[in-house]
């Protein structure tokens, strides 16, 4: 019968043999940091080996517990565990769909959207740029932009297919317009092209500038916008030409292309990952203790967060763990039971595939109370920075909330409409 022995054993009796003068002693002490140093790493990679391939509860009962009495920010779980895969999720269900025609003004929430691989239907379709850099102006700048509403009215009847209703705060002393939704060619012919509109200094995306409203001959949009930012600037409806998506890690010949999202077709995320971050803000705003600066304690005590800040196009429930959206490589969606039985809802399956491609790493934008305007000093941004960084490997010191998706083809997705997890990821995730 074969012996064995542990690791200390044998380096014990390894060092029992070694000679006693200097050199050797070097030479022996050398060696030992070496082994004990390799044995470190095989353990540490057996562990992590471990994690990926056994199927443990994601969230086990006793870690979803505050644990402030111990000098921590959040639960044991969002902090020192990461999830383990595959796990049980449950009947996950589409929530809300929320579609953003111009981007950084104000979303609409939808029962039902069209979709192609460039996004929601209407989603970021338009921008606004500044008249002279030509650079696309956004909320981190521009905090007021998201009381700016955009309206989607459909209208088979009309030629170009309805009309985009552009509406101002009131006390903004700024005229609602409308312009075409689906511009015809004859239109577009002397629609201003620009080939140079600039997205973070790096991104040239084409671009139709807006000449005039459909039911205002006194003011064009371009007016109306400068008006109310208080400089030269145009509304954009984006051009023909393809707005490549940037590769990831778990993707690098991504060939993707999109709007003028900030780099890909479609923002999911989970309800339940929303209510961790609430959960979290409402502990940092009521432990007096917890560093946080400019934190307003008595707003946030309930955790208020919104979720139409993160501006997410799928939010989905049912999944019963926080951040699952991050350990999703590839999801379906299925219409419910009771949809319509028209042509989209039959759609192929590689149509209704969601590729998560990356997971998405956060600015201030989402300090941005979205019915006020105003910048919040803290929330969610310096709390999701507590226990949301790091988990993203290109971008570790951004905290990350919600996950990028790609889709293989056209379809509808609808509230109600069922989720299933067909590929799951490893490591830290997507």
């Amino acid at each position: 019968m074969a012996a064995s022995f542990s690791l200390v054993e044998v380096l014990e009796h390894w060092l029992a043999r070694s000679p006693a003068h200097p050199a050797s002693l070097t030479w022996t002490s050398t060696a030992s940091v070496l082994v004990l140093s390799l044995a470190g790493l095989l353990w540490t990679l057996s562990r992590k080996s471990a994690a990926r391939t056994r199927a443990a509860p994601a969230c086990p009962p006793e870690l979803l517990k505050d644990d402030f009495s111990k000098g921590g920010y959040a639960n044991a779980y969002a902090l020192e565990h990461e999830l383990t895969v595959p796990f049980d999720v449950g009947d996950v269900r589409v929530s809300k769909i929320l579609v953003h025609p111009i981007k950084s003004c104000r979303g609409t929430s939808l029962q039902e959207a069209r979709y192609t691989p460039e996004g929601l239907e209407n989603d970021r379709k338009w921008c606004i740029i500044d008249a002279d850099s030509r650079a696309i102006i956004t909320a981190r700048e521009v905090s007021k932009m998201v009381l700016i509403t955009p309206r989607v009215e459909v209208d088979p009847a009309s030629p170009y297919g309805g009309r985009l209703v552009i509406s101002f705060p009131e006390d903004s002393g700024c005229e609602t317009f409308s312009i075409p939704l689906y511009p015809t060619p004859d239109m577009l012919e002397d629609w201003p092209v620009l080939d140079d509109c600039r997205m973070f200094g790096k991104y040239l995306i084409q671009g139709f500038v807006v000449p005039r409203a459909l039911d205002s001959a006194d003011s064009t949009p371009s007016e109306v916008l400068s008006d109310y930012f208080g400089r030269a600037v145009h509304l954009v409806m984006k051009g023909p030409a393809a707005r490549p998506c940037p590769p990831t890690l778990a993707f690098p010949e991504l060939h993707e292309t999109a709007m003028f999202q900030d780099g890909y077709p479609f923002l999911v995320v989970g309800e339940e990952s929303l209510g961790e971050v609430r959960r979290v803000v409402s502990a940092f705003a009521q432990d007096k203790s917890a560093q946080i600066g400019g934190i307003d304690r008595e707003r946030w005590r309930e955790g208020g967060v919104e979720i139409e800040r993160f501006r997410p196009n799928i939010v989905f429930k049912g999944s019963g763990v926080p951040f699952a959206e991050d350990m999703w490589r590839r999801i379906r969606i299925h219409p419910a039971a009771d949809a319509p039985s028209v042509s989209p809802t039959n759609t192929p399956e590689e149509c209704r595939t969601f590729a998560l491609v990356s997971k998405c790493a956060r600015c201030l934008l989402p300090n941005v109370d979205t019915t006020t305007g105003t910048r919040d000093a803290a929330v969610p941004y310096k709390v999701l920075l507590k226990f949301r960084a790091n988990k993203d490997p290109e971008r570790m010191s951004k905290p990350c909330f919600g996950c990028n998706a790609i889709v293989g083809g056209e379809g509808v997705v609808r509230i109600g409409d069922r989720i299933e997890v067909l590929e799951w990821a490893d490591g830290i995730g997507v």
